[in-house]
């Protein structure tokens, strides 16, 4: 073997090297699926594969358990519907509209807050509120356990509300004065089932 047929193989040997480090390796969210953890595909023939990155923050490992579990799971859709939820949920609340509240809330959550509006109603008051705007959203916990997804969401707000006796006089609050509201708010869904529906389980102020 003459030197110039050593040095090709040995540089042959480096390329290849090198080339495994840059294509062998998983990166982010790019392991093998499995039945309930498949990478998004495009249907355009033309594009390559869409591989979902890894998550990242406090909530990361839950998030990537939930994803695992549905792989049409994704933070920043559930987030826009979570404000949705938030924005409806305490308009309703105000309003004492339980038909809105029902699909929102879960069993437990929905008895206490029926029973608030029962006594509201009982005192012959009535709330509104207003929210001006939710200065943040942010997913501060997630998990998966039992086949039952787990986020919680820390919402802050600025909300306006005031509550009036039977007699239309202002008894609490004050729709002309903003209040900052900051509140934990957890939702939960099962899947294991068809049903892609999240309910309000929990709220605790912070």
């Amino acid at each position: 073997m003459d030197i110039w047929t050593l040095i090709g193989g040995i540089a042959a040997i480096f390329f290849a090297y090198r080339l495994y480090t840059v294509l062998g390796r998983r990166e982010g969210h790019m392991e093998a699926p499995t039945p309930g953890n498949k990478p998004a595909v495009s249907t355009d023939p033309d594009k390559t594969p869409h591989l979902r990155p890894a998550f990242v923050g406090p909530a990361a490992a839950g998030l990537e358990a939930i994803a695992g579990a549905d792989n049409r799971f994704d933070p920043d859709t559930f987030l826009t519907g979570a404000r949705s939820a938030y924005e409806m949920i305490v308009h309703a609340f105000a309003a004492g509209d339980r038909k809105a509240l029902e699909p929102l809330l879960a069993p437990n959550v929905l008895d206490r807050y029926t029973a608030a509006i029962d006594q509201r109603a009982d005192r012959g008051e009535t709330v509104r509120t207003e929210i001006d705007r939710i200065k943040t959203a942010e997913i501060t916990e997630a998990s998966h356990t039992d086949s039952t997804a787990r986020i919680k969401v820390r919402f802050v707000a600025e909300i306006a509300t005031e509550t009036r006796d039977s007699d239309d006089v202002v008894i609490a609050g004050d729709l002309g004065r903003l209040t900052p509201v900051t509140e934990d708010w957890v939702f939960e869904r099962r899947t294991d089932t068809g049903n892609p529906n999240w309910v309000l389980t929990r709220v605790a102020a912070v």
